[in-house]
């Protein structure tokens, strides 16, 4: 939601182009691991101007319509804070890390203006991510809940040295030369406003996704969001308000009891059992919240150890990588819905300054098969491709893992992940009966299938390996990184495609430095396949045959 900010300077986005300075009371400016708000300047609009090429053309041509610097309870600098605008409305904030170690861009957001709209620049406390504070008159006050924070509870600047994190920054000599971005958010989970507890509240997010992909009767029609935080609150027993029953923590809930009650609620609604993995006291790695997102599942996390900031619980929906060459720095970020109402629906998070907070990780899996269980040697392929809706299982409880792919379910595959334009053009002679005719259609027209002499697409022969070779091949534009070449595959249709698909890192040969062209092709072994080509390393190198 935008919000008309009145604008007291604009600062255009010129690298280079500095147009403010201040003189500071405070001696923490002089301390040498400390960058000067003109450096921090700097470093937003460069973050700006790359995120506005890469992901969100919104922020280009932009500019800072104010600045704030922010200290922590100290007075120290803890970073500078700078409100992003383009033709009168906000589009969200950057706040750069005021310490020359770490990476530079701690937090963002993408919309809206930031918590400290109306927070004079002497009065804003900001202790870390999403913890927003405002100190007045020796009280010490929440922005996100309103709350003054009794001086017991007051945490100054405890570092946890044996835990820290010196983040993804590049100290050697050798500067990055590439800008390389990626990125995935999942569009479908709500960002509920905080009610009877940040614990019922963030796992409702997950819930209420999972209602709208596959499990409707997870939040029915004639149910609110609120009757089901309150729900899930009871399952999970969370506290009311008195803190009896939770070491005081008013409304806090134990994580450990997340995991049972959301089982029992699921089978309460008519659904098998979930897969979970639950882990306190464990730093979750990026590549496992890279995992998650990008098979499309939301997870939890619990955040502690942090000035101020003691207990809360965040709803993981999306990531960003990105690597800057002029602030030679790798950026890994966090995209998290935090049940606030005082910050926009995506905060970005910096994960390297967040990870050394995180109390505990719940990670949510409800696509259960009996034929693949967790430990299965195509497990994370089988689940990226359900989770993306790319295949799906018979709805029997089983996925067909070692099933034989027919021509017609490759389509179907392909055209859910190519999402092709449809054509009302049919060359084929036995495709009218199939239920996957349009799917068919459309990637031959787009050239991923070629019509044979007899016009005969043949939608219930089970797909060959040089099939998906030459299929793939044209599908994703694979091009042959090394001429090595397999011996059955000798004067072969599809030689120039195998050597594309196995210099590539997507298929291996069958032994004795053969290829079997002619064999079969299971659905596991094609969610292998199309796993590695939708993730394709760019970096990969063959090894000879």
């Amino acid at each position: 939601m935008g919000k008309i900010m009145k604008i007291f300077c604009v600062i255009p986005i010129l690298i280079g182009m500095i147009f403010f300075s201040e003189k500071s009371s405070f001696a923490a400016e002089n301390e040498l691991n400390t960058i000067t708000k003109e450096e921090a300047q700097r470093k937003a609009a460069i973050y700006v101007q790359t995120i506005g090429k890469q992901s969100y053309p919104n922020w280009i041509n932009s500019s800072f319509s104010e600045s704030k610097t922010l200290r922590d309870l100290d007075g120290k600098v803890k970073g500078y804070l700078f409100q992003i605008e383009k033709d009168s409305q906000d589009y969200g904030y950057v706040i750069v890390n005021g310490s020359m170690t770490g990476t530079s861009i701690i937090e963002s957001t993408r919309v809206g203006n930031n918590p400290y709209k109306d927070i004079h620049e002497d009065h804003a406390v900001y202790t870390g991510p999403i913890q927003y504070f405002k100190k007045k008159n020796g009280l010490v006050t929440s922005l996100s809940t309103n709350e003054i924070i009794p001086k017991k509870d007051l945490i100054k600047n405890k570092v946890f040295k044996e835990e820290l994190v010196y983040s993804s920054k590049n100290f050697g000599v050798n500067t990055m030369q590439q800008e390389i971005y990626n990125s995935k958010i999942i569009k479908d989970v709500p960002d509920y406003t905080w009610f009877v507890g940040c614990v019922p509240t963030a796992i409702a997010n997950i819930v209420v996704y999972w209602s709208k992909n596959g499990f409707p009767n997870l939040l029915k029609s004639n149910e609110t969001s609120d009757w089901l935080i309150d729900t899930l609150g009871t399952m999970m027993g969370t506290d009311r308000g008195t803190g009896e029953s939770t070491g005081g923590v008013k409304y806090g809930t134990y994580t450990d009891r997340i995991a049972p009650a959301l089982q029992i609620y699921w089978n309460n609604r008519g659904y098998s059992s979930l897969d979970f993995e639950y882990s306190e006291y464990e730093k979750i790695k990026f590549d496992t919240i890279k995992r998650e997102l990008d098979s499309g599942r939301p997870y939890g996390i619990s955040i502690t150890k942090h000035n101020l900031y003691k207990d809360h619980y965040l709803t993981g929906i999306g990531y960003e990588e990105l690597i800057i060459p002029d602030l030679n720095e790798i950026y890994q970020t966090l995209i998290v819905h935090d049940t606030w109402d005082t910050t926009p629906e995506d905060v970005y998070l910096d994960y390297n300054e967040l990870i050394n907070a995180i109390d505990s990780y719940l990670l949510i899996n409800p696509y259960i098969f009996k034929d693949v269980p967790k430990g299965y040697w195509a497990y994370d392929q089988i689940m990226y491709m359900v989770g993306n809706k790319i295949m799906t299982g018979y709805g029997n409880g089983y996925f067909g893992a070692q099933d034989n792919m027919t021509r017609e379910q490759l389509a179907a595959f392909l055209y859910r992940y190519l999402k092709p334009i449809d054509t009302n053009e049919n060359p084929y002679v036995d495709i009218h009966d199939s239920p996957f005719k349009k799917e068919i259609t459309a990637l031959t027209k787009r050239g991923i299938f070629s019509v044979n002499s007899e016009k005969k697409f043949n939608p219930k022969n089970t797909a060959t390996r040089a099939e998906i070779a030459a299929v793939l091949t044209k599908a994703f534009d694979l091009k042959v990184k090394a001429n090595y070449e397999f011996n059955d595959m000798k004067g072969h249709w599809a030689n120039e495609s195998v050597k594309a698909l196995y210099s590539n890192g997507i298929a291996n040969g069958i032994g004795n430095k053969n290829f079997g062209p002619s064999a079969n092709v299971t659905r596991e072994q094609m969610a292998m396949f199309l796993y590695k080509a939708i993730n394709l390393d760019p970096n990969y190198i063959p090894t000879p045959i």
